[in-house]
């Protein structure tokens, strides 16, 4: 589950691999491994209470990692007629021109939007001859942000002084 929904990229591979050599290195420095590799033959799981607990600690344990924290390394920039999706992981990013875009939120539930925090999806769709449509799910205080995002994006970005040669 976690190698399908989290990439690392460039840089951020070469550090991961690092960081698993050196936790590597690190237990067998300890003389941790023989200890570990000792316990592996006295467990046992059985497809019990023990296993569901086991395997459903895992599970949670891999989603919280996702939901925290690799979730929460994209995320969006609005400025005056442009915005752009920045991954702080792989250090992608992609803009978008806003003339035109439509924002629309998408229904919601009673219950997302009551007790979450007045989430709801947004749903951008860009024009232009690379038409987009972007779904950014569980946005919270989404009426707020998308009153915001419609003022920056209806500002006109200052012309920059024309270079004058010498």
């Amino acid at each position: 589950m976690m190698f399908t929904n989290v990439r690392l990229r460039g840089i951020y591979s070469v550090v991961g691999l690092l960081v698993l050599a050196f936790v590597t290195v690190l237990l067998a420095w300890l003389g941790w491994w023989d200890r570990i590799f000792r316990l592996i033959p006295e467990l046992t799981v059985y497809m019990n209470f023990g296993f569901y607990l086991t395997f459903s600690t895992l599970l949670l344990a891999v989603w919280a990692l996702h939901f925290f924290f690799f979730d929460r390394l994209v995320f969006w920039r609005v400025r005056p007629r442009q915005l752009t999706e920045e991954h702080l992981i792989g250090g992608g990013e992609q803009s978008y021109d806003t003339r035109g875009m439509l924002f629309e939120q998408r229904g919601n539930d009673f219950f997302r939007y009551a007790a979450g925090f007045g989430a709801s999806d947004l749903l951008l769709i860009t024009t232009g001859a690379r038409k987009k449509e972007i779904d950014i799910p569980d946005v919270l205080f989404a009426n707020h942000k998308i009153r915001v995002m419609q003022r920056l994006i209806a500002i006109k970005p200052e012309e920059a002084p024309a270079k004058t040669s010498v």
